[in-house]
């Protein structure tokens, strides 16, 4: 399996860049994993979104989500949404061939994420990707229970992650 990572959160030491680290640790070998740094691309632009030449961090981007067998993305919420460095990268990813790849979801949000789950979800099927309620968690007090390393400090916490990372490992 091969899995593009994204964090939604710009932050250095973020909690949500924490929680993909755990869930990393979490994977059984043989699984490839592929954390694109998404505070690397340039801003979108639609006058190039379809060119023959892209911007190199557009073009990598890109190329890691066709080659990815699963794209999970851990993102706070923002003002009620999609932080914008994360809006940006997967306005990147809408190309002229679809996808149609499963995405898996953690939201890190100490205010719940539901306005943020919701509009990802929704944003996620318009560009004909796949997100599902059973590979989406919410981590409420992320802070708290998780060191900027990935290593859980909580045990439900350790068993919720654990149930998610066995749950992508059995997508197709």
């Amino acid at each position: 399996m091969n899995i593009l990572a994204l964090c939604g959160s710009n932050r250095s030491h973020s909690s949500n860049h924490a929680l993909l680290e755990a869930v990393r640790k979490l994977l059984p070998s043989g699984v490839t994993w592929s954390l694109f740094a998404i505070n690397s691309l340039p801003f979108f632009a639609p006058d190039i979104q379809f060119a023959k030449e892209l911007p190199p961090k557009v073009e990598e981007l890109r190329q890691l989500a066709l080659n990815a067998d699963l794209i999970l993305i851990s993102t706070p919420e923002y003002a009620h949404g999609i932080p914008g460095i994360l809006k940006n990268a997967l306005e990147w990813l809408v190309a002229e061939e679809s996808m149609q790849k499963p995405v898996a979801i953690i939201i890190g949000s100490p205010s719940g994420g539901e306005y943020v789950k919701q509009h990802l979800t929704e944003t996620l099927k318009t560009m004909d990707l796949l997100p599902s309620d059973d590979l989406t968690i919410v981590v409420k007090t992320a802070r708290h229970q998780i060191s900027e390393s990935g290593v859980v400090l909580g045990s439900k916490l350790r068993d919720e992650l654990t149930g998610f990372a066995a749950t992508i490992c059995q997508r197709p």
